[in-house]
């Protein structure tokens, strides 16, 4: 019984892969001219691989790993402690280990060590929940600067239900970095699968197309996908789409999506991500530092030249939430402007200089329209929702089907695909 997948990102690949490797047949639909979504792994930017999209592991223990590992990948362990700088809110600069060793309100912003104490029981906002445990207005900023920055956007705009939730996630210590690439986790997934590039999905018809055989437990009906490159046929879809796509009726769905589901995906947010990555003719950072955690906009900053050592080093800058928002008002070229200028004050190296620099937009890329999903108050269990099949016909997978404990990760979305190829595996044995 054939499967359509909708998106060749993480989570499509992933259960593409599962499908096909089960004896399942199985196309993949993808919009852009290349596979990855909102994995982009540029090899022309400079000569090492810089990430333009997802960089990081996120995790010792998340399911990654069994194929960087099977791949024979070269990866590089994000310390922090030693290889981070950190600018506290009174001014000071110190090590990650220094700041957290003198400054207890930061730390607890590493640990998240809270108090037992429950959030409303119809949720609340981060801010509020956070307030009200007593965190003074540097400790609130010192969230927004990492934790909030880094789960893709505002405290306000964050339920406290799902924050806590991934807070005690149990995916390990530490982040890490592929060196050889994050593209070659995806190359590894897309081998010898039917992967139709340059193929926007328009239109998906589901459960009203008859098959001259009756399938089991789907009343011998399946999925028509419209696209610019034809119409395909198959008994059933999984849909990847980024939710910023889903939220943007980008693909239409004929019978329309039933209440509950467009409730799930209208109840989450799609954050801001971007990313501006400067190259300068020789490194700026002092040696061994890896990365900054700033007071000023961006808030963090590190280097992918770390761990392969050039000449030259290129520096990435990272900004969600409303840090995004102030600078892609400013347009491209002033927000790399203005993110020089704060790395300019953060170093004290008003004469530093890029060779070259770019601005990736994530809210600007069509095929996604945004980073990645972030859960408001009261939506918490919205993710649940999204992912359930509708009709044993379109299943759903992607980073915002995810648990709230790794949603708007790599390992998310992978875990998603393979859910997601489960669930149709389990539907054409039934």
């Amino acid at each position: 019984m054939t499967t359509l997948v909708i998106g060749a990102g993480m989570a499509g690949l992933a259960a593409a892969r599962l499908l096909a490797d089960s004896g399942h047949p199985v196309t993949v639909l993808e919009a852009r001219n290349r596979i990855g979504g909102r994995v982009y792994t540029h090899r022309a930017f400079c000569d090492h691989p810089v990430e333009f999209g997802a960089e990081f592991i996120h995790g010792s223990n998340v399911s990654t790993w069994e194929i960087v590992r099977a791949e024979g990948l070269r990866t590089l362990h994000w310390q922090k402690k030693q290889d981070s700088l950190v600018r506290l809110e009174d001014g000071t600069l110190h090590t990650m280990a220094e700041a957290r060793a003198i400054s207890p309100e930061f730390d607890m912003t590493r640990t998240w060590d809270l108090p037992d104490v429950p959030p409303a029981p119809d949720d609340e906002s981060l801010d509020v929940y956070l307030t009200r445990l007593g965190f003074t207005r540097d400790q609130l900023q010192y969230a927004r600067r990492s934790y909030c920055n880094a789960a893709g956007d505002n405290l306000e705009t964050m339920s406290t239900i799902a924050a806590l939730q991934d807070m005690h996630k149990q995916a390990g210590e530490g982040d890490f970095r592929i060196l050889d690439g994050y593209d070659c986790v995806l190359a590894a997934l897309a081998r010898g699968l039917d992967i139709r590039l340059n193929t926007v999905v328009e239109t998906v018809e589901w459960n009203a197309l008859p098959f001259p055989q009756p399938l089991p437990r789907t009343q011998g009906r399946g999925v028509r996908v419209v696209t610019n490159n034809g119409v395909f046929e198959a008994e059933r879809a999984l849909m990847t789409l980024p939710l910023g796509v889903l939220q943007a009726g980008r693909v239409r769905f004929a019978p329309e999506l039933p209440a509950d589901k467009l409730d799930a995906i209208h109840s989450l947010r799609m954050g801001p991500v971007i990313k501006m990555i400067y190259r300068f003719a020789a490194p700026v950072l002092p040696q061994g530092v890896m990365a900054l955690y700033s007071r000023l906009n961006p808030p963090m900053w590190w280097s992918p030249s770390f761990g392969h050592n050039p000449d030259y080093q290129v520096i990435t800058a990272f900004a969600t939430g409303d840090w995004a928002r102030e600078l892609l008002a400013m347009g491209a070229r002033d927000a790399l402007d203005a993110g020089l200028h704060a790395l300019q004050v953060e170093l004290e190296r008003r004469d530093i200089q890029p060779i070259d620099a770019q601005l990736m937009s994530w809210v600007d890329e069509p095929f996604t329209l945004g980073g990645y999903s972030v859960t408001p108050p009261g939506a918490a269990g919205a993710r649940s929702i999204l992912a359930s099949p509708l009709a044993q016909t379109l299943f759903w997978a992607g980073e915002a089907t995810a648990s709230n404990a790794s949603a708007a990760t790599v390992h998310g979305a992978l875990d998603s695909g393979r859910r997601a190829a489960r669930e149709i595996l389990e539907i054409g044995e039934g």
